[in-house]
């Protein structure tokens, strides 16, 4: 029976945390099917304008006064699309090295849609460290932290969802974040 957008993005966002929580019946809550795996991709569209809000966090001033920010917004906007396709694609030849090609959507189903709350916890540490809020040594800790947290996070859905060994998942946590690094240089040198 089909559900409707709202109600399965209210189901993965309670699988969300769920899997934050350390439990593993989060991945009950998303529809892991070919279906499931396409309309996850809805999180990259909602999850655009927390990219957009940390883009005007992450560049100079200079970079915007000096490209224009619509040169910024174009280039940095087609490396977030590049991103999200380039994971899969990358996951897929992983996913056959390691044996588990049989859970691939069963992994990147609550991959994809547990991008957008970490999305939303990045803006709020943004928002916080620019605010200045708090002092650099504490604002550059709990940068740290989130970050510690998102990775730990993305290690323990690649670990459930892929039922693979903890060795396996960091590699598929390394993948993840090498790509996210190539993509960003790739996209920053071009302004």
């Amino acid at each position: 029976m089909p559900v409707s957008t709202w109600a399965e993005l209210r189901w993965a966002m309670v699988g969300c945390l769920r899997l934050a929580r350390g439990d593993r019946s989060g991945l009950d809550c998303f529809d892991r099917s070919l279906d499931g795996f396409w309309r996850s991709f809805l999180a990259a569209f909602l999850g655009y304008p927390f990219f957009l809000a940390l883009l005007t966090m992450r560049v100079s001033i200079t970079d915007w006064n000096e490209a224009g920010g619509i040169t910024i917004i174009l280039i940095e906007t087609i490396g977030y699309v590049i991103s999200w396709v380039a994971f899969p694609l990358v996951m897929l030849s992983v996913v056959r090295w390691i044996g588990r090609e049989q859970r691939f959507f069963d992994f990147m189903v609550p991959y994809n849609w547990c991008q957008l709350p970490q999305s939303v916890l990045f803006v709020g540490v943004g928002l916080e460290a620019a605010t200045g809020a708090l002092s650099d040594p504490v604002s550059q800790a709990i940068e740290v932290g989130a970050a510690i947290a998102v990775l730990v996070y993305e290690w323990f859905i690649a670990r459930v969802a892929l039922e693979t060994s903890g060795g396996a998942a960091t590699l598929v946590v390394l993948v993840d974040l090498v790509l996210g690094v190539l993509i960003t240089r790739a996209a920053g040198s071009l302004y």
